[in-house]
């Protein structure tokens, strides 16, 4: 106790002394340092998101231009008896065909959303894997239509669905971005859903 008032004495503080509240404070500090830097936005640790992104972009351009180049546009090929196949289609508008009268305005209006996506993805925490995995879907599939839409002034469908039941008989035709973009939002919703906290619990 003697040399405890001794360094009181001295000028030192409880706060001062190993184990005090100002070590204490220090040491959680540099435990949260790197949680902090996890969820800082940038690009480091999103490569999952892009890595999708890549594969959606990929497999989209080239079903496309295969099926374009086997199929005369209107052929029907059906791969599960009468419900799956393909059909070469050339759609002016969006997803199932709407908004056909803006064709000219719908290439900068997939940029927009794109550029949307990717402020979202650079803001993302870098644990949130269905998150990445969510936006990287939805940023494929946009880029995929958006190349249609610059270079073919359309974007090409071919995926044909006929169940035999409304609203799929038959299913509007669509391609792997505007699946991708489908699932992905659907994966957004599901995050939301889940991450929703609890009626009392703190934010």
């Amino acid at each position: 106790m003697r040399g405890g008032a001794r360094l009181l004495a001295g000028g030192a503080s409880m706060s001062d002394l190993p184990g005090g509240p100002a070590a204490g404070g220090a040491e959680a500090g540099r435990a949260m340092a790197p949680v902090a830097a996890q969820d800082a936005p940038g690009w480091r640790g999103k490569q999952l998101a892009l890595v999708v992104a890549a594969v959606i972009i990929a497999a989209d351009l080239w079903s496309k231009s295969a099926v374009f180049d086997a199929l005369r546009e209107g052929e029907h090929v059906w791969i599960a008896k009468e419900w799956f196949g393909f059909t070469p289609v050339r759609n002016p508008g969006i997803m199932w065909g709407a908004l056909q009268d803006l064709t000219h305005f719908l290439p900068w209006m997939r940029v927009l959303a794109a550029i949307v996506v990717v402020i979202m993805l650079r803001g993302a925490p870098r644990r949130a894997l269905r998150l990445q995995v969510a936006l990287g879907l939805v940023l494929g599939g946009a880029i995929g239509n958006i190349y249609d839409g610059f270079k073919i002034g359309q974007v090409r469908d071919f995926l044909l669905v006929d169940l035999g039941f409304r609203p799929f008989a038959p299913f509007p035709v669509f391609n792997v971005a505007d699946s991708a973009i489908c699932v992905g939002v659907g994966l957004l919703a599901l995050g939301l859903l889940l991450d929703r906290p609890e009626e009392g619990a703190p934010a």
